[in-house]
């Protein structure tokens, strides 16, 4: 070649290779503009391009534009402004049909609510074409799914009477493609379960973005799937990997009725494989595992798991912010789904993350606590509980027991779980003992502590004994107060100190009565801990602890001991029965009710299991000696009572003498 040649030859290459980055940088700032801008880019800039070129390469580009218009030009049109104005007037004529309904004996509420089911129904139908069919306009397709979750929950929550019309109305979708072939078909029972057919569009949505979407319209999944968890939870970030619903999750079976008789185009046929991208054999017909769908191309079942990661990515950051047990057994089954990582490998991912964040809030610390126990993280519970347990709130017992009975697997820690056991439990003796005194606000004095101990003298059957049961029981008990004042209500509701002269108004009402509409609602667990503390719960998930764990039986026996010393009518049943009926008759007092029924069940079973038949128990003097006549009556004369020797030793826990008064 002449030096001329391979100047030419330099020369092409170079321009080549400066074009090629020119292009590239354009199209960077391209994807960089807002919608706004490329428009107006286009117009001034490149469109004008076209008058300059040569006549091939300008009738090249109007021919590719013209094929695109044709591609588009059936395509349905995502009018969500227009749609808003149409479920608002059904919704309006609902509401005025509702009104008219007081006077005329006939409604046209079914009629209205199937008509405003079906427009969102048909609505969904095009949505899903758009992405799936025509692949474009994914940003638009997520808001107007998002206006489609807002619009039946503004349904289901009109004020036209009870919802039980909205709830068990049968509903029928099928997804249609253009040729009007069914992909697949739902019936199910409640129009509130449209869930379940948006989550499974939203599926193909990102699988068509991840497959054909540029690397714009990629970067906003993230941004979608924060949307999704905000407007349905969590939790549906899982489901939507599946199609909607967790192939284990039995919930809604009897709700929903999925086809599997599907028609497919003839594209469909051509496309679709029985083997999947990562060389294992997975026929997409039969395969069970729920992460691709049947009618899928080989290139979309290609990218299911770029979209598995993306969801586990999205659940993990969660996971650093907002852990908890149930999101930990999610990302493990996502992860374990195909890639067969056991949860071991996903504990030292997410530990070092757990024991970081766990003491910013006691909600973090109950989970860490939780998770630990469950995976056995010995060393980790014991390095929580000796230097934050203070974060522990009476609510997160059951995490708190389920760490402690983990925590004494461990030699080395078994005595720091039996003083725990121990703590805690003391702990919720004194808290119902408070409740005890609050209820019975006079059995602390002098006269009634005596009264009480002669009673407990007396055998069960000994005359006498109901009637002064009775007055003691009245004697006791706590004034009961008038009828909760309006302003007292009203004065609760806004967070403000009771008015002068009401504070005893709420004594016996139940203030979350008024509000506790939801039971599980979580926002209302501080109240219920304030107003309906779960002491029952609490103190046998405690004794089953003590149980569970070698060496507990001894600290049980020791707070059995506690208990009667600070409570001894535990020791007489009809003095307790009388005490619950007591109770019975204040709503804001059943809690106390279940709790001193958990106590006089555990006294009674610590009678049985450590008392010493009589005909068992040593003589308290010689056996040739004769016993005086003035110990005799008083043995006799204290039957029914309960007597302790020191309980330090566990020897000497054997040696008391208690009667079973049962």
């Amino acid at each position: 070649m002449s030096h001329y040649g391979r100047r030419l030859s330099a020369s092409s290459s170079s321009l080549l290779m400066e074009s090629s980055s020119a292009s590239a940088k354009f199209l960077q700032l391209y994807e960089s503009l807002p919608s706004d801008a490329q428009h107006a880019l286009v117009e001034s800039s490149l469109a004008p391009l076209l008058d300059v070129v040569s006549k091939e390469k300008s009738n090249h580009t109007l021919a590719t534009a013209a094929r695109m218009h044709k591609k588009y030009a059936s395509m349905p049109s995502l009018n969500l402004k227009a749609k808003k104005l149409e479920i608002a007037s059904l919704l309006d004529e609902l509401a005025r049909d509702h009104k008219r309904s007081y006077m005329k004996e006939k409604s046209r509420k079914e009629e209205l609510l199937t008509e405003v089911i079906e427009s969102v129904i048909s609505w969904l139908n095009d949505i899903w074409r758009v992405v799936y069919e025509y692949g474009t306009n994914f940003s638009k397709a997520h808001a107007c799914l998002l206006y489609v979750s807002q619009a039946v929950e503004q349904i289901g929550n009109a004020r036209v009477g009870c919802k039980c019309s909205f709830m068990n109305m049968y509903v029928s979708v099928k997804i249609r493609r253009s040729s009007g072939k069914v992909v697949k078909s739902f019936h199910f029972t409640g129009a509130h379960n449209l869930q379940r057919v948006m989550l499974w569009i939203w599926r193909d949505l990102f699988i068509v973005m991840l497959a054909d979407g540029t690397k714009r319209q990629k970067s906003a999944i993230p941004d979608m799937l924060d949307d999704i968890r905000t407007e349905f939870g969590w939790k549906s970030l899982e489901r939507l990997l599946y199609g909607g619903q967790k192939p284990d999750d039995d919930e809604d079976d009897d709700n929903f009725d999925f086809d599997d008789d599907i028609d497919y185009d003839e594209d469909y046929n051509e496309d679709h494989t029985d083997g999947n991208s990562d060389g294992t054999v997975c026929s997409d017909a039969q395969c069970l595992c729920g992460l691709h769908a049947c009618y899928w191309s080989i290139k979309f079942n290609d990218v299911r798991i770029s979209l598995r990661d993306l969801i586990r990515t999205y659940l993990i950051s969660l996971f650093a912010t907002m852990p908890s047990p149930v999101l930990f057994t999610s990302i493990s089954d996502i992860t374990e789904e195909e890639d067969g990582t056991d949860e071991d490998d996903l504990c030292e991912e997410l530990l070092p993350t757990l024991m970081r964040i766990a003491t910013y809030s006691p909600e973090n610390f109950a989970a860490a606590l939780h998770i630990c126990a469950l995976h056995s993280h010995t060393d980790s519970i014991n390095t929580l509980l000796a230097n934050h347990s203070h974060l522990l709130r009476p609510r997160d017992a059951p995490a708190y027991q389920l760490a402690t009975i983990i925590l004494a697997t461990q030699p080395s820690y078994q005595l720091n779980a039996l003083r725990i056991i121990e703590k805690e439990l003391l702990d919720t003796v004194h808290a119902i003992r408070a409740a005890v005194r609050s209820a019975f606000c006079h059995i602390d004095v002098q006269a009634n502590k005596m009264e009480l101990t002669e009673i407990m003298a007396l055998r069960l059957e000994a005359l006498g004994r109901r009637g002064r049961i009775d007055r003691w029981v009245g004697a006791v008990v706590s004034p009961t107060s008038d009828t909760a004042h309006p302003m007292v209500l009203a004065a609760l509701m806004m967070g403000l100190p009771l008015p002068p002269g009401m504070e005893g108004a709420m004594d016996d009402a139940d203030p979350l009565g008024y509000i506790d509409i939801d039971t599980q609602d979580p926002d209302l667990d501080d109240l219920r801990e304030d107003f309906r503390p779960n002491l029952k719960v609490r103190f046998e998930g405690w004794i089953e602890a003590g149980r569970t764990i070698k060496g507990g039986m001894s600290v049980l026996l020791k707070v059995y001991a506690v208990i009667i010393e600070m409570m001894p009518f535990l020791g007489a049943p009809d003095i307790v029965d009388e005490m619950k009926g007591q109770l019975s008759e204040k709503p804001s007092k059943v809690f106390l009710c279940d709790a001193l029924d958990a106590l006089w069940d555990f006294c009674r079973q610590q009678r049985r299991k450590f008392a010493k038949p009589k005909s068992k128990q040593k003589p308290p003097c010689a056996p040739n000696t004769p016993q005086a006549p003035s110990q005799s009556s008083n043995q006799s004369s204290n039957s029914g009572g309960v007597t302790f020797t020191v309980i330090n030793n566990p020897q000497s826990c054997l040696e008391g003498v208690v009667d079973d008064v049962d």
